[in-house]
């Protein structure tokens, strides 16, 4: 099969940087399609479970350097077919149940490097599709604040589905350029990452027309857009909060040259933080080729176009040094203030605080249902007509200076004959929790849901059920008469065929 890539093209593109980097290996390994990689989403599952998996699958893992929760997935072939006859791993059960995250390698690297706790309040400035807002909200583990924000409605969308799918609960997504963090919620955040808009020169394994693009003036307005940006994940972070600012592209124009300026700037008041001095959870990153590279790329900046300062820490990843897509990351620490903060009015949520007694109604309803605790006592339930969400007390009262367009986890919809009717998302996130009312399916009965049609169920069971399927909770379903009713989603049921 003829690859995708032009090399005369990769050439003309990465030229410029054979002063800086092996410009044959930079060459080679953007032609190279990406390694398959994930991420094992923690609020629904732990490492040890998936590689308990990975291993009845017979998936070689290979760990990501700088995410204990990510690995790179090496899969046989099914005998005698082609490897291209394999369920591709966005089809795997994991997947469609938000356990894991489809996620490159170097993209873990920004969130690793933010360290979110829980209890934080952070901000993930330009945040679709959700890849590192997911990553973030699993290491807070339910606890704190996570604002996840973007500009396009249509990747809004995007992002709000994969954080229902992978099950956050303490988020609040809003729509606002980022600028507007600097006026609107100035020393806020304990923690911002901007994983800003860039040419995308580093994506260019997986999308071989990325570096169509990437012309002197797209490099010269991204790189404008990126300082303005940065300036404002700065205002937004609290005296002693750390930011982030990453890209997938290569770019001295949009990495290095971005945070130097910015730091010129601000000197005094932010100062860079060596990522090799972090405390990580596997001891030391393996990292510094990659610092070593920014510093060259540094240097050649001082030589080149009159830079003052360099040697910096920042992480600079070409696609040969981790066999990865090409990556940048810097990390800050705000010393000072930065800009005087002004009053501005929080706005209020325009869903209802559920009542305390009707939350325990539905508390104790749930209990009998299932046998099992599915809303916690430190959690609160918000409620809109008859939808019901999930969040924290912590996202509900957080003052945020707009609207959100959405806050926490859905949970289900009020009913005029039964209480609730959970949403599916909640019931993969708590229902594996359930004791009673569980309908343990056999690989037959799976074929059949995923088929879309109905199949039977003992004739004892009544109402809404939980499904069960290889020791996971794969959705509900409603029982009568020894029939259950299918109520799989049905992009789940699509996404099968």
């Amino acid at each position: 099969m003829d690859h995708p890539f032009n090399t005369s093209a990769t050439l003309s593109a990465f030229g410029r940087y054979k002063d800086v980097t092996n410009l044959e290996e930079l060459i080679e390994f953007s032609e190279k399609p990406l390694r398959k990689c994930l991420r094992v989403n923690t609020l629904k599952m732990n490492v040890d479970d998936f590689n308990v998996y990975a291993a009845q699958h017979q998936w070689k893992l290979d760990p990501v350097l700088w995410c204990s929760e990510g690995f790179f997935i090496d899969r046989p072939s099914p005998s005698g077919l082609r490897p291209a006859s394999r369920i591709p791993l966005g089809k795997d059960l994991l997947h469609m149940l938000g356990h894991t995250y489809m996620q490159e390698a170097s993209s873990m690297l920004p969130v690793a490097l933010l360290d979110p706790r829980p209890g934080d309040k952070v901000l993930d400035m330009a945040a679709a599709p959700g890849s590192k807002s997911t990553q973030i909200a699993a290491l807070m583990k339910g606890e704190g604040v996570l604002i996840a924000n973007d500009m396009q409605q249509a990747r809004i969308h995007t992002l709000i589905t994969a954080l229902n799918r992978l099950g956050v609960t303490n988020v609040r997504v809003t729509k606002k350029v980022g600028q507007w963090f600097a006026k609107n919620m100035t020393a806020r955040f304990d923690r911002v990452l901007i994983d800003a808009p860039c040419t995308g020169q580093g994506t260019c394994r997986k999308d071989s027309t990325a570096l169509t693009y990437c012309s002197e003036h797209s490099i010269g307005k991204n790189a404008k857009l990126q300082r303005e940006l940065l300036e404002a994940a700065i205002h937004a972070t609290k005296i002693g909060g750390r930011i982030v600012y990453s890209t997938c592209t290569l770019t001295p124009e949009e990495n290095e040259d971005v945070v130097i300026s910015v730091l010129q700037k601000f000197e005094g008041q932010v100062e860079v933080v060596d990522p090799r001095e972090l405390k990580v959870e596997n001891g030391k990153w393996k990292i510094n080729q990659a610092i070593e590279d920014s510093f060259l790329v540094q240097e050649y900046l001082k030589k080149n176009l009159q830079s003052s300062i360099s040697n910096f820490p920042f992480l600079r990843i070409w696609p040969q040094t981790y066999n990865t897509e090409g990556f940048f990351c810097a990390v800050l620490e705000k010393m000072a203030p930065t800009k005087d903060i002004e009053k501005v009015d929080a706005v209020r949520s325009h869903e209802e605080w559920m009542p305390k007694a009707r939350k325990a109604d539905l508390q104790s309803f749930l209990h009998e249902r299932f046998g099992a605790q599915l809303i916690g006592d430190d959690e609160v339930l918000l409620q809109n007509k008859e939808r019901v969400w999930v969040t924290n007390e912590e996202t509900l009262k957080f003052p945020l200076a707009c609207p959100h367009v959405c806050i926490g986890l859905p949970l289900g919809k009020l009913l005029d004959k039964s209480p609730v009717r959970l949403d599916h998302d909640f019931v993969t996130l708590r229902g594996a929790r359930a004791l009673e009312n569980i309908l343990e399916v056999s690989d037959e009965q799976w074929n059949t849901l995923m088929s879309g049609q109905d199949i039977d169920c003992p004739e004892e069971y009544l109402g809404h059920i939980l499904l069960k399927y290889q020791g996971m909770c794969v959705g509900r379903g409603r029982a009568k008469d020894g029939r259950l009713k299918n109520h799989l989603p049905r992009w789940m049921i699509q996404l099968s065929s």
